[in-house]
């Protein structure tokens, strides 16, 4: 079920209409990236689907639901961020930023910035 999932987010990605700062992306390198995330959290993510990780404004451990991946991929210097959001226990939905980077032929996560979209806006104005 879960790969039939990926592969229709995959697809609805690929399918949407790109924003011309992500055009630089090929939709081969969009669908990559965005499979290297969902694999990512399903690795973290406990028998009950409830993805774990650290809060980065709270700085406390935490965990959610994948609620949807966003078309944003985004280019970062050999890095490319790819977007999500998570939904709380509680229904706040937060930001989740995933930094990928191509190693060996295969699409990684080497980063994960939670609940901090600032953070990300920083690393993009700096680079």
């Amino acid at each position: 079920m879960m790969k039939l999932m990926t592969a229709l987010a995959v697809f609805a990605l690929i399918s949407v209409g790109s924003p011309t700062w992500a055009a630089e992306v090929s939709a081969e390198i969009k669908a990559k990236t965005q499979l290297s995330m969902a694999k990512f959290m399903k690795s973290r993510s406990d028998a009950d689907g409830r993805f774990h990780f650290v809060d980065d404004k709270t700085n406390k451990a935490a965990f959610g639901f994948s609620a949807n991946v966003h078309p944003m991929v985004v280019p970062y210097g050999q890095h490319i961020f790819v977007c999500s959001e998570v939904v709380l226990e509680n229904g706040e939905r937060i930001t989740a930023d995933f930094l990928t980077v191509n190693i060996n032929g295969t699409y990684q996560v080497v980063e994960v910035i939670m609940n901090n979209r600032d953070r990300v806006k920083g690393m993009m104005k700096d680079k």
